[in-house]
């Protein structure tokens, strides 16, 4: 049998009319009155409230998309106590300060302004001015400085903790010996003074160039002297003749100036300036180069009592070329000075007797030790004689002529009578400038003599001879003719 199921109770309406939540309906003026009131009180929360002290949470910004950063300009930094230090009363830190680096500084030179204890973004002016310590300017600058603003040399912007850098180059004239650098915050009674010193002591030289050869011209620019002193001017060293004098004006400077380059050792050198009442110093580098002098030499071969000339170039200007025979020390035979170019002309040596031969003379600048050297040759004389005849009897009485002995010379006459026997001196006589002589001397010819007598005529100072042979004809018998007395020199003819 099949079960049957009771049927399911049914239920009322009213139950599940109270199942049902019932939502009340907002209209748009409400939502509209809603977000009025909320903008209201987020305004006032963020702006009266602070005002009357009141602290607020933090509240939306609108449109922002989150938190808004608040973007003040300036953040003033607190300021500290001043306090007791090894009984010094000193600030605490905060108070605006600035510093440079270097403290000493070079005309014209680069300063870094370091500045410290302002408000943070603020934007800070930098002057440099003469000093307002009491410090006074040096002798002929107070002109200059008298009345003389601060000059702004630089901007910045204080950043984290007040902190700012400025870099900017010191002026190139001197008007005080000491410069004040002032900080001054822009909207603000923030200040800092730094002092900078003008190094004394060490000036500048500048040339318009850093190669050459002794004698060469180039261009001096010299400041950071003091006004009006006299600079000398060095090659390579610091004493001695100065190479150039010169005067420093009203700011301690000279402007480009002509120098020739000064004789100093060849390779790096510096030129070096010396102020003579400062006692300041500068010096420039200055590669030297070498020098190549030349000689030119006339004639190239001579005889003594003949002279050579000769010229020279390329040795320093103004300086002593010391003239040298076959040696390069010792005494010089002669010095001949250089003229502005370095160079000599017209120079000139007579040549000795002594010299024969190859010879060489050195030439060898005083102070630049440049050397130049040249050969010449003496020439030896080759005097001619002959006899007043060819030949002749015992008894013929002989005179001479003679050319090409050395000038003014005395000539002395030798005579052998027979192969292999000794030169007898039987006459002398003396040549004139032109190294010559006719019908001079005498002597009989011995009548014991045969077939010939050979003449030997000697300079005394050329030590040049000159042979002549005398034929002697045969007299048939013996000729009697007195020994002649030995022959007595003169003494006006020794020489």
């Amino acid at each position: 049998m099949k079960r049957r199921l009771a049927p399911a109770k049914r239920r009322p309406a009213a139950a599940k009319r109270r199942r049902r939540v019932s939502r009340p309906k907002i209209s748009g003026r409400r939502l509209l009155i809603a977000a009025v009131a909320a903008f209201l009180l987020i305004s006032v929360g963020r702006s009266v409230l602070p005002a009357l002290g009141i602290d607020t949470p933090k509240l939306p910004s609108f449109g922002g998309g989150g938190e808004e950063t608040p973007t003040a300009p300036v953040t003033k930094a607190p300021k500290a106590p001043t306090v007791d230090l090894n009984g010094v009363m000193v600030h605490g830190g905060g108070d605006p300060m600035v510093t440079l680096n270097p403290g000493l500084v070079r005309l014209g030179g680069s300063v870094t302004a370091s500045g410290s204890g302002f408000d943070q973004g603020s934007m800070v002016d930098v002057y440099l001015g003469p000093s307002s310590s009491g410090a006074q300017p040096s002798k002929g600058s107070a002109k200059n400085a008298k009345g003389a603003k601060p000059v702004q040399v630089g901007t910045a912007k204080a950043g984290k903790y007040g902190i700012f850098t400025v870099n900017f180059s010191f002026p190139t004239k001197m008007t005080t010996p000491v410069m004040e650098v002032t900080a001054q915050a822009r909207g603000s009674d923030k200040v800092a003074k730094a002092e900078a010193a003008v190094a004394q002591g060490a000036g500048q030289a500048t040339l318009s160039a850093i190669v050459g050869k002794p004698g060469d011209v180039i261009n001096l620019t010299v400041k950071g002297f003091s006004p009006g002193e006299q600079l000398q001017v060095f090659w390579g060293r610091i004493n001695g003749d100065p190479a150039l004098t010169l005067k420093a004006d009203e700011d301690g400077s000279v402007g480009k100036t002509p120098i020739k380059v000064g004789v100093t050792a060849v390779g790096t050198t510096s030129l070096v300036v010396v102020g003579k009442t400062s006692g300041a110093a500068a010096s420039a580098p200055f590669q030297v180069l070498r020098l190549y002098p030349s000689i030119k030499l006339a004639p190239y071969a001579v005889k003594a009592t003949q002279s050579i000339t000769f010229s020279g170039s390329g040795f320093a200007p103004g300086e002593r070329v010391l003239v040298r025979l076959n040696s390069a020390g010792g005494q010089p035979v002669m010095a001949v000075p250089t003229d502005g170019a370095g160079g000599f002309k017209g120079a000139g040596l007579t040549m000795p007797y002594q010299l024969k031969g190859a010879q060489s003379l050195v030439f060898i600048g005083e102070q630049s030790r440049a050397a130049a050297s040249t050969g010449f040759t003496i020439l030896p004389y080759m005097p001619q004689a002959r006899t007043n005849a060819y030949g002749g009897l015992p008894g013929t009485v002989v005179n001479f002529y003679a050319t090409q002995f050395a000038p003014n010379e005395a000539v002395h006459v030798y005579v052998k009578t027979s192969k292999g026997a000794t030169p007898q001196l039987v006459s002398a006589f003396r040549v004139n400038k032109a190294g010559a002589a006719r019908a001079v001397g005498q002597y009989t010819i011995p009548g014991n003599t045969e077939n010939s007598v050979i003449f030997e005529l000697r300079g005394q100072l050329s030590g040049s001879t000159a042979t002549v042979n005398f034929k002697v004809d045969a007299s048939g018998g013996p000729v009697d003719i007195p020994t002649p007395k030995p022959y007595v020199l003169p003494k006006d003819l020794e020489k």
